[in-house]
């Protein structure tokens, strides 16, 4: 991953678009309220639903390298405990800022959980990565010892309970694939797909795109005429983890990892992508942002008003991209000179039938 820039690229790409979905989902001014016309159905199809399409690709990313590694116990907790560095840089810098400047729109139970921002889950998308990753290591030697034949299985099943049902509102879909749950159902696709299964070609890739966005746009359709019979409802497949959204976003990936280039601009903004998602995400800065300075009621009914907007959010994007240059300068300096050290540290102080790492092996029934 290291020099291949299409990939981060991509990174930040699939960060916009979760920008874009914020901009609509936490906005004070309910999109719904917007009479039906071109500009509803871009906001709901293409922001709110591309949301949901970016957060499949900012996942497919570390998922897909992370089959290429040796995935141990402490090379989890190691990430978890790096990724919790930043959390809690950003999570106290943003309560201080507030706590000075926004009081109205911190409150106390907020500022409660800044103090712990990972296991309060202040960000939905950092707490269930990291029990993702806790977990990562015997999922992976699991679905390993598998073998060929029972993963593939597997993937067929996962695809069935929640990629089929996903069609169906109410069900599975809905509410029993969430957070942690939806990255496993991802990784189970994602390496079944990389272990077992031949490339897929940029022709088979685009298909798999179209047919995702098919759907989009069926649905699309299918709730304009709901609209326009007195039915309000969202014009976009709802749920993040819906088929026809993995399909667009696992895609999209496999189309930019044909391409190969480098740019080290591009991989420099990258490495901040997950700090604008931090810095807009934080509870206040959604009332600061999307309800009051970016308000949609403001802005749609002004002359290229998509275009304003986009102007905006690439405005948003930049600041908050230049903010974490000055946390990664603080960082060089201070805890990243021997990165990971404190955690090795306390690693090596754990009793040394605690530091071997599980012999994983599937147990033959005559042994019990």
């Amino acid at each position: 991953m290291g020099g291949d820039s299409s990939i981060e690229l991509l990174r930040i790409i699939a960060m916009f678009m979760i920008l874009m979905y914020h901009f609509i989902f936490h906005n004070g001014y309910d999109v719904l309220k917007l009479p039906l016309g071109p500009e509803r159905i871009f906001f709901q199809l293409v922001m709110q639903g591309g949301g949901r399409v970016g957060v499949v690709i900012f996942f497919s990313i570390s998922a897909w390298f992370f089959l290429d590694k040796e995935l141990t116990i402490k090379s989890s907790l190691k990430r978890i405990w790096i990724m919790e560095r930043e959390l809690l840089f950003w999570s106290l810098t943003l309560m201080a800022f507030y706590l000075v400047f926004d009081r109205a729109d911190l409150g106390m139970k907020l500022m409660a959980k800044s103090i712990l921002p990972l296991s309060m889950n202040v960000w939905w998308y950092a707490t269930a990565y990291a029990i993702f990753l806790a977990l990562l290591p015997f999922l992976s030697k699991g679905l390993k010892a598998l073998g060929r034949e029972c993963h593939l299985a597997l993937a067929v099943i996962v695809l069935v309970i929640w990629g089929l049902t996903s069609f169906i509102p109410k069900t599975l879909g809905d509410s029993a694939l969430t957070g942690v749950f939806g990255f496993i159902y991802l990784f189970i696709l994602i390496s079944a797909y990389k272990w077992y299964m031949k490339p897929f070609s940029v022709k088979q890739a685009c298909l798999m795109i179209s047919i995702g966005l098919g759907f989009f746009l069926l649905y699309t359709c299918a709730s304009i005429a709901l609209s326009l019979l007195g039915h309000n409802v969202n014009i976009y497949i709802t749920g993040d983890w819906r088929l026809p959204v993995i399909m667009v976003g696992f895609g999209m990936f496999l189309l930019f990892d044909c391409v190969t280039f480098h740019s080290r601009i591009v991989n420099r903004i990258a490495k901040s992508a997950f700090a604008v998602y931090l810095i807009t995400d934080y509870a206040a800065s959604e009332k600061l942002l999307w309800g009051r300075l970016v308000n949609l009621q403001n802005l749609y009914q002004q002359p290229v008003a998509i275009l304003r907007i986009f102007g905006i959010l690439l405005i948003i994007y930049a600041v908050c991209t230049l903010l974490d240059f000055i946390r990664q300068a603080l960082f060089a300096v201070t805890v990243d000179r021997r990165r990971g050290h404190w955690f090795d540290l306390l690693w090596n102080k754990i009793p040394d039938w605690k530091n071997n790492q599980p012999n994983f092996r599937l147990i033959d029934p005559t042994d019990i």
